[in-house]
């Protein structure tokens, strides 16, 4: 009798322990599986901004146009090796882009069917005639936000800098420039 006990203890203890090693095997294999993913989407929740970036394949001619119905605030974020990569106002107003935390600000709020002034990022190297041996890649990312404004102070969008002042000298909705 002790010994027919002993073996459905057993055997209850086996199918447990089986039940056990199945269910881990499942969870590690769950938890350990992946996808890589590649791409990206763009939103367009208010408003619309593109982002040219001009046709030199070595240096990014980078303006944005406000192709929306609504005016709109706009910060670029340049990202490549600083030890080769330089940024430019050559081509565009210095004064109009204010640097801060390592976003370029337009200063003014974009008009409908507006543009900034150009920024560039410059290849900072000499090759002497020869093609780089290495591949830079500078990524250039924009956002945007509608201008809205609390009385005649603007808005500044959640996790943006305040530029509330330095963009104090732009037109309220309504008034030309």
């Amino acid at each position: 009798m002790k010994k027919k006990g002993l073996n459905k203890k057993i055997l209850a203890a086996f199918a447990c322990l089986l039940c056990l090693l199945v269910s881990v095997g499942m969870t590690v294999a769950y938890f350990s599986d992946y996808e890589d993913a590649s791409g990206g989407a763009t939103m367009h929740l208010q408003g619309r901004t593109e982002l040219g970036e001009g046709s030199d394949r070595a240096n990014k001619n980078i303006v944005i146009k406000n192709t929306g119905d609504m005016n709109m605030i706009v910060r670029v974020s340049i990202t490549g090796s600083e030890k080769y990569m330089r940024i430019s106002h050559e081509n565009g107003d210095e004064t109009a882009w204010a640097k801060i935390n390592g976003f370029y600000y337009y200063k003014k709020v974009l008009q409908p069917g507006e543009e900034t002034p150009q920024i560039d990022a410059l290849l900072n190297a000499k090759w002497k005639g020869q093609e780089p041996e290495y591949d830079f890649q500078v990524i250039v990312n924009h956002e945007s936000a509608p201008a809205v404004y609390n009385g005649e102070t603007l808005v500044t969008p959640e996790g943006w800098d305040d530029i509330s002042d330095v963009i104090a000298s732009a037109p309220l909705p309504g008034e030309g420039e």
